[in-house]
């Protein structure tokens, strides 16, 4: 649904006046806070253009509240977020996607996109003594339209591609581009050039991985897509033998191929990203040597291509829910 095109500041400051956060515009950020008997906290928001903004805040009710969503046009957008704001999502009419937990293990603070297309208001349900904490990148239809104009056929579709499964490589993007961005480093010298820079680069590496998974769809079950798929699960197989930790840009390389194909294709014939892939076939191979060798724990996490058996320890129990140690308990 596409309503009239709107002024971006409505995207944000109609739900922060309702916390009793006054905006104000301090050079290149503009910037709130909050200490009274409704809420405490503070925001900041970097208009990059009139289709783009960089949004942070950090607010906690002191009662419980409904807090009003106003959403005037469509926007897509990639955030992270704590789990009190990813919880309250669906009752604001947002569906994320691209799920990836951060921190530990879930939950935590996770990375995730997705757009709203609900023009009208929602309701949301926010309770007292709960940190809301989100730091987001917000588009405009217009962002998109015109790089469309400006590079034909290079962005089309991604606008609605922020509420569809991006490859292991477009989350990591979103997750870097949004490490990279601070209120510090948008006051500091260059601010505005910089978190510009940011953006543009997550949106062109999204442009690629859109393009790619595109074009892996459209040649999936092919002799040749079928035979890079193939490869580079073989490929993957050996180095567990060879007891070497693989990475997808050697993968690629070796295979003489970009990074971006290699995981749109792998994904298309098999349905699973290849970094999902790698992680599996890691752990698998650390169950069976658990169950069925006599190696420590040590060993199996130096011969999996582990530096410290503390990483290992931790992804093992990660995926499996329990340690190794517990784990080789019940399955010797």
């Amino acid at each position: 649904m596409r309503c009239a095109p709107s002024d971006i500041t409505e995207l944000y400051a109609p739900q922060f006046e309702q916390f009793g956060i006054e905006l104000k515009d301090r050079g290149t950020v503009i910037t709130g806070e909050v200490a009274s008997d409704q809420a405490h906290g503070r925001a900041w928001v970097v208009p990059l253009s009139p289709t783009c903004l960089v949004m942070e805040h950090f607010i906690t009710p002191a009662r419980d509240m409904h807090l009003l969503e106003r959403t005037p046009e469509p926007y897509a957008c990639v955030s992270e977020v704590n789990v009190p704001t990813l919880t309250c999502m669906p009752d604001a009419g947002i569906t994320p996607t691209n799920l990836m937990p951060l921190r530990g293990s879930w939950p935590s603070n996770a990375v995730c996109s997705f757009i709203q297309d609900n023009c009208g208001e929602e309701l949301s349900p926010l309770f007292a003594g709960q940190l809301y904490h989100s730091r987001s990148v917000l588009f405009l239809p217009g962002f998109f339209e015109e790089l469309e104009g400006r590079y034909p056929t290079e962005f089309a579709g991604l606008f609605e591609a922020f509420a569809e499964p991006w490859c292991d490589e477009a989350i990591s993007a979103i997750y870097h581009a949004l490490r990279r961005v601070s209120e510090e480093r948008a006051r500091s010298a260059g601010g505005h050039v910089f978190m510009r820079g940011v953006v543009d680069t997550m949106v062109a590496e999204l442009a690629c991985s859109h393009a790619a998974c595109g074009q892996a769809l459209r040649a999936a079950g092919t002799r040749a897509s079928a035979g890079l798929a193939g490869e580079a699960a073989a490929a993957v197989e050996r180095a567990l033998d060879a007891g070497q930790r693989v990475g997808i840009d050697g993968l690629a390389a070796s295979l003489y191929t970009s990074r971006s194909r290699l995981c749109a294709v792998f994904k298309a014939e098999t349905g699973e990203s290849l970094g999902a892939y790698m992680r599996r076939r890691r752990m698998e191979r650390a169950q069976d040597l658990l169950a069925d060798s006599s190696l420590s724990i040590a060993q199996i996490a130096e011969l999996l291509g582990f530096s410290q058996q503390a990483a290992f320890a931790q992804a093992f129990k990660a995926a499996n829910g329990c340690s190794a140690t517990v784990w080789r308990g019940r399955h010797r």
